[in-house]
């Protein structure tokens, strides 16, 4: 008996297992009576007035693909078609290094050297382009400097005239020997040939070792998270000629913990609640992802076990571990973290998809060391709620010029 031929409640089931539309979209090239039967059942969600659920992002992975095989530079995998390759994709420069994305299918780039380094924002399904910054503004000595980025967020759509970015990068004033090199916080408004170094007001014991950042929508501000899992708050106000006006900050202390297995810190939104993912390896270094834990902000109190060590007037708040992830999937990255409700994806479990970005912030790296293989890109999977670490996707070739990255669709 053929797809065509089976009862419509059958159709439905074996539609329902298969959410990745891509994949019904070859299952449809069958033929024409297949075809049918898969447009009518979309024609009937849509009648219904059933909105999909978001889709999910793919993992980019840039390793090219050989030349004989007439195929993209970077293959995307699938999270809804079980980490499956089935997108090539050819839209970035020979090299490019990626250092983040954004919803829609934009993906943030540069040319991979330093001194080439030329960033823009590619619509993967449009052919659009916007040019980013590629100098900064410096506080200190008010000049431009040259600068990369290592992970940026964008509070709107390239496109939208109301799109700000912020970003974790790297700046120098002399192009010839790179040097000397300094890590901070650039701002840009759209169509501004330059973006803006800013410097957070001094808080003390709080350095502000940015390692993460994302847009905070409904306050509109930027959020970093520093290595000592404190937060800094940043509210750009833009003047004339797209130009920065002033800064606002507030800086959000909390207890101090250490550990030395942490091998990266993100921030995610979650149920319109802020979220920090930390994400551990085993000791030494250079071990692959053994585990995550997931926190949400809470304030403290006098009677804390460690008020003493850490006042409660100097540290107001906590960061307290979830026993659960609540029913969320949750896919990390720097600049482009994402949460998703598990219901909509039946088939799904709640955990974390994780990709391999160990070297983001490795100025030996991004600067060169000699070394032609330099991104591993091979620490990609999903830890779930019961502590198993599944390598889910397609185990990569090395790349010589950009970790993996999420696409956003």
């Amino acid at each position: 008996m053929s797809f065509a031929d089976l009862p419509e409640d059958n159709q439905r089931q074996i539609l329902s297992s298969i959410p990745c539309p891509v994949d019904r979209g070859r299952m449809s090239l069958v033929c024409r009576s297949w075809r049918r039967v898969i447009r009518r059942h979309r024609g009937q969600l849509e009648g219904r007035l059933l909105q999909p659920p978001p889709p999910l992002p793919w993992l980019l992975l840039c390793a090219p693909s050989p030349l004989w095989l007439g195929l993209g530079s970077d293959r995307a995998a699938c999270v809804l078609s079980g980490g499956r390759v089935h997108h090539f994709l050819d839209v970035a420069p020979h090299h490019a290094r990626f250092f983040g994305s954004h919803d829609g299918a934009w993906l943030l780039l540069d040319a991979g050297y330093p001194r080439a380094a030329a960033p823009r924002a590619i619509n993967v399904r449009t052919g659009a382009v916007r040019d980013l910054p590629r100098e900064v503004h410096s506080p200190t000595d008010q000049r431009l400097h040259r600068m990369v980025i290592h992970a940026a967020a964008l509070s709107h759509s390239p496109e939208d005239a109301r799109c700000v970015g912020a970003a974790i990068v790297t700046s120098w004033r002399d192009c010839a020997t790179l040097s000397p090199r300094r890590r901070g916080i650039a701002l840009w408004f759209r169509d501004c040939p330059w973006a803006f170094g800013v410097v957070p007001p001094g808080e003390g014991d709080v350095p502000f070792d940015a390692e993460d950042v994302i847009y905070l929508r409904q306050s509109g501000a930027f959020a970093f998270v520093t290595r000592g899992n404190h937060l800094r708050l940043c509210m750009p106000f833009r003047g004339q000629d797209n130009l920065l006006e002033a800064v606002e900050w507030q800086t959000r202390r909390f207890r101090p913990r250490v550990r030395l297995d942490v091998r990266a810190r993100y921030l995610v939104v979650s149920g319109g609640e802020l979220l920090m993912v930390v994400r551990f390896i085993p000791h030494p270094d250079h071990q692959p992802t053994s585990k995550f834990k997931v926190f949400r902000m809470i304030k403290r109190n006098d009677a804390d076990a460690d008020a003493n060590d850490f006042p409660v007037d100097q540290y107001p708040l906590a960061w307290s571990q979830l026993d659960t992830l609540r029913g969320r999937m949750l896919f990390v990255g720097h600049g482009c973290s994402r949460s998703y409700k598990v219901d909509e994806y039946p088939g799904f479990e709640a955990g974390v998809y994780f990709l391999d970005d160990g070297m983001f912030y490795d100025d030996a790296v991004i600067f060169g060391n000699g070394d032609a293989t330099r991104y591993p890109c091979c620490d990609n999977g999903n830890w779930t709620e019961d502590g198993r670490v599944q390598r889910c996707f397609p185990r990569s070739d090395l790349s010589d010029h950009s970790a993996p990255v999420w696409l956003l669709p």
